[in-house]
């Protein structure tokens, strides 16, 4: 009997571990079907994809970083994924709501004192919440910014990269602490990168840690994003991918250290890591990821912000979505956690119609998925 139980169980273990690899080779098709169809688009350089399907997982990576070198992505290839960043700064608010260090509607001067007193309108003050569904009112970037991408041309692209590199997080604040208000807090959506960066300055006051520490202890490190920085080390500018425009012209990049906080779109990180962050995303148990995954504020039709993640309500369920671009590289992240479902897909490369493109590639892979 006992030697019949350990054949039985043989059998059992080679069977499942088939069907595992029956899964990850139907998975692969899939992905590499609609990943060859962006790439006949030779504005395209590179792409790395992360996919998570309920047990199943995969990494994907197509195309070349660097045209006619023959040098595909990898695992270890970093990528800056820009305004994605915001939803790991949203979970990192999460946290400190989930410890009771914050409050939703908690003021900005009741955490950082009277000289933020000028950040209300008509007596409604900016609260936590409005800083992480983009209704504070503050400015879409740091003065100077916005009038270079006005004119989005290469140099002026360099412009703003040497600009943001310098500036400095005191200059940030001095800034917002004489802001003037021309909207009612909580009424209206205007996207911010200000916000995230203030509210990292304001995790730093409860925290009594820098924000990178705070990120890497209650993000990266439990969700074995070994990977990902806000800052780069020598050896890790080596890996950070260049990036391209669509006349496959260098783009500038943030692989030199920045100054300020980097809450809003500094952030650079790899597929693995990636990988492991849909997952952590996905996990039910956790109830920071929960918390952060509320809907606070309905902007239009069926969207609705949580802690800085789009939430879109369809008939029967919702998604979250994150888009982030940057002058060389585009990236899309969605996370179904009611289908255990969730995407990466990033470019090295960057154009109007980039954005749209790869949000089309994740949606054909995730509808045959589904």
């Amino acid at each position: 009997m006992k030697i019949k139980w350990i054949v039985y169980s043989l059998i059992l273990i080679v069977a499942q571990s088939c069907n595992s690899q029956s899964n990850k080779k139907e998975l692969s098709i899939i992905v590499e079907n609609e990943v060859e169809k962006v790439l006949k688009d030779h504005r395209f350089n590179a792409i790395s994809i992360a996919v998570v399907d309920k047990k199943r997982s995969f990494l994907g990576h197509y195309g070349e970083l660097d045209k006619h070198l023959n040098n595909k992505p990898s695992n270890k290839t970093l990528y800056e994924i820009a305004s994605v960043s915001k939803t790991m700064t949203g979970y990192l608010v999460a946290c400190a709501v989930n410890e009771q260090k914050l409050k939703l509607e908690s003021s900005v001067y009741d955490i950082l004192g009277k000289e933020y007193e000028n950040l209300e309108f008509n007596g409604e003050p900016v609260r936590i919440k409005h800083l992480i569904t983009h209704t504070s009112g503050l400015p879409l970037n740091i003065k100077g910014i916005s009038e270079l991408y006005q004119k989005a041309t290469t140099n002026n692209y360099y412009k703003a990269k040497k600009k943001l590199n310098e500036y400095k997080k005191e200059e940030l604040l001095s800034e917002v602490k004489y802001l003037e208000l021309h909207q009612k807090p909580g009424e209206v959506y205007s996207y911010s990168n200000v916000a995230p960066n203030l509210i990292a300055y304001i995790l730093e006051k409860v925290y009594d840690k820098s924000f990178e520490q705070i990120l890497k202890e209650k993000l990266l490190i439990p969700a074995q994003m070994t990977n990902t920085y806000i800052n780069l080390d020598k050896n890790n500018e080596l890996l950070l991918a260049n990036g391209y425009n669509d006349r496959n012209e260098l783009m500038p990049n943030f692989k030199k250290p920045i100054k300020l906080w980097g809450a809003a779109g500094r952030i650079k990180s790899n597929s693995k890591d990636l990988l492991n962050y849909i997952k952590w995303q996905l996990n039910s148990e956790n109830s920071n990821v929960k918390i952060s995954h509320t809907k606070l504020f309905h902007d239009v039709d069926n969207i609705w912000i949580g802690y800085f993640w789009e939430i879109i309500q369809d008939e029967n369920s919702s998604h979250l979505e994150h888009h982030g671009g940057i002058y060389g590289s585009q990236n899309w992240l969605m996370i179904y956690p009611e289908q255990n479902i969730g995407i990466s897909i990033i470019a090295n490369s960057s154009f109007p119609e980039a954005n749209q493109i790869i949000k089309e590639l994740a949606n054909s892979i995730l509808n045959r998925l589904k």
